[in-house]
């Protein structure tokens, strides 16, 4: 394997750290570094124990992604990060759009928004894991593709979903707004 990704959830399950420690890993990166200080320690606490992973492998090179100014030096402590050299850049991203309308017909002013982007593909965010279903099947009942994206589905499907919508196979995920903190 050239590329693995696991979530830290995985990799701090019973020996599973151990297991990596046997394979020829030549780079670490730890996504959504801040999860390490601003709020993982109470919410995912694997982040915290991240440092175990960097015990294991004193010598790897390690980059941690998406950290907020704040806590940074946190996360290089936690880390156990040498000499890091840190690359700030702003969070906002053009090619990024976010529309928050009011919630009155919601599904039908979702199917008109996807609608008159025809060659666009996105991300609707629900509040539920019901929801996100719900919305994916009205998606899928107006002839959108699309498929729901969230913690309750088997890992299984959620692979297999995330993958059709990389794919350009749906245009549409429906998914909770735990999607894009790294706990989906």
């Amino acid at each position: 394997m050239k590329l693995v990704y696991l979530a830290p959830e995985r990799l701090m399950s019973g020996d599973f750290l151990t297991t990596v420690g046997n394979w020829n890993v030549t780079a670490l990166a730890v996504d959504e570094a801040h999860c390490i200080s601003e709020w993982g320690h109470d919410f995912r606490p694997e982040y915290r124990r991240l440092r175990e992973l960097r015990e294991a492998m004193p010598g790897v090179p390690a980059i941690a992604l998406t950290a907020t100014p704040r806590v940074r030096e946190d996360i290089l402590t936690q880390l156990a990060l040498r000499d890091p050299a840190c690359f700030l850049a702003s969070f906002n991203r053009p090619n990024h759009n976010y529309l928050v309308e009011p919630k009155q017909d919601a599904a039908p002013r979702i199917v008109e928004f996807i609608r008159s982007r025809n060659h666009d593909s996105g991300i609707v965010y629900a509040q539920s894991r019901n929801r996100s279903e719900e919305l994916a099947a009205n998606l899928r009942n107006a002839g959108i593709t699309s498929v729901p994206y969230h913690a309750g589905l088997e890992n299984q499907e959620r692979a297999r979903n995330q993958e059709a919508f990389l794919r350009d196979e749906v245009r549409v995920v429906c998914a909770t707004v735990a999607c894009g903190m790294g706990s989906n």
